[in-house]
Order: C-alpha cells, then structure tokens, then sequence
C-alpha cells in the first residue's frame, strides 16, 4: 500500500527567492507581447490550421445553399411517414464538424450510416455498417476485453462518393436511402455519377 501513497518527507530546499525567479510568467508574458513569435513556432510545426477551417466553412456554405441537405432531410421525413414509425435515425451537426448529416438504419443489431461530410473542401457520401458484438452486460468483463484488445465493434466502409458538382436530383437521394435500407445490398447500390 506503501507504493501508492507518497508522503512528501520536507520541502526540498524551496526558498521565497526561487519563486521570484520562476521563468513560467515571464514566458507567458513575453509570449504575450511578441505573438509573431508564438505564430511562428505553430506554423513550423504545421499547428495553424485557419486556412483549412476557411475553406472548409466556404465549402459547408456552397452544400448548404444547393439543398442537398434539405432534400436528405425531407426524403427521410417522408420514409418515416409512409413507415408509420421513426426507422431511420438522423443527426445533424454544427460547424466546424465536417459531417453535415448523418442518417441511420438498425436492423438486426447492424447499423446502417450514411453519412454526408466534408473532406477538406470535397463533399463526401459515406455509407458504412456498424455490428456490435458487446452484449456483455458485466463491465469487469468489457474492461478486460478493452485489456486483451478483443474489439467488440467492428465498422465497415461500403462506399464512398466525392462530389464534383453538387446537383442531385430527388430520384438520386430516394435511391441512396434505398440502398441504406437494404442493409447495404448491392442489388441497390446507387448510381454515383
């Protein structure tokens, strides 16, 4: 028990004047009045990415003004209606996340994504499975699968669109949720083109 627990004996030879001299807040302040510096160290580290967020904001706008996003939303609310239940899941998220909209289809304790995100300044379609093989309701039993690296999930990626230009058509986005709700199957695998 004696390991885990530290009992500092005396205050090793600290002195009022050895505070004084601490050089924390002169570096603080120093970093304070000469920023360039402070810029100059996180640009050589590659640390700045305010060019990146840019585009990326520029590009969020430029999919958000073509309605893609309205139109997904709109098709699943309508999925939802005809199905007389809440069968597949959205979720929408704020920048600067680079996914615009996730939508989810379970089925079997499989789940179904597909996911509109931006990479960079490209707009990506994601479509991926998720199967979950935790059951184990015992959290010693999970802590010592996390232990041995037993993954008790394992992601799937299906397919993967990037957008040249940002036109779809209703008939495009019903096949996409098509396809989502076959569980992936490639009898429906839509034409990205």
């Amino acid at each position: 028990m004696g390991i885990l627990i530290r009992k500092p004996n005396s205050m090793r030879d600290l002195y009022p004047s050895d505070l004084e001299n601490d050089a924390t807040p002169k570096t603080v302040r120093d970093s304070r009045s000469d920023p360039a510096s402070l810029v100059e160290f996180l640009s050589e580290r590659s640390l700045i990415t305010r060019d990146d967020y840019q585009r990326m904001e520029w590009a969020r706008k430029r999919v958000e003004a073509s309605g893609i996003v309205s139109l997904m939303m709109e098709t699943c609310t309508t999925i939802n209606k005809i199905a007389g239940e809440n069968i597949v899941d959205v979720h929408t998220f704020l920048p600067p996340e680079p996914i615009l909209c996730c939508f989810i289809y379970v089925e079997g304790g499989t789940e179904y994504f597909m996911r509109l995100e931006l990479q960079g300044a490209i707009l990506t379609l994601n479509f991926a499975e998720r199967n979950c093989r935790d059951t184990v309701s015992n959290d010693f039993v999970r802590w010592v699968h996390r232990l041995a690296d037993v993954e008790p999930v394992s992601i799937n990626v299906r397919l993967i669109h990037e957008f040249r230009d940002i036109r779809v058509s209703v008939e495009q986005v019903q096949e996409w949720f098509k396809y989502l709700i076959s569980g992936l199957d490639r009898s429906y695998m839509p034409s990205l083109s």
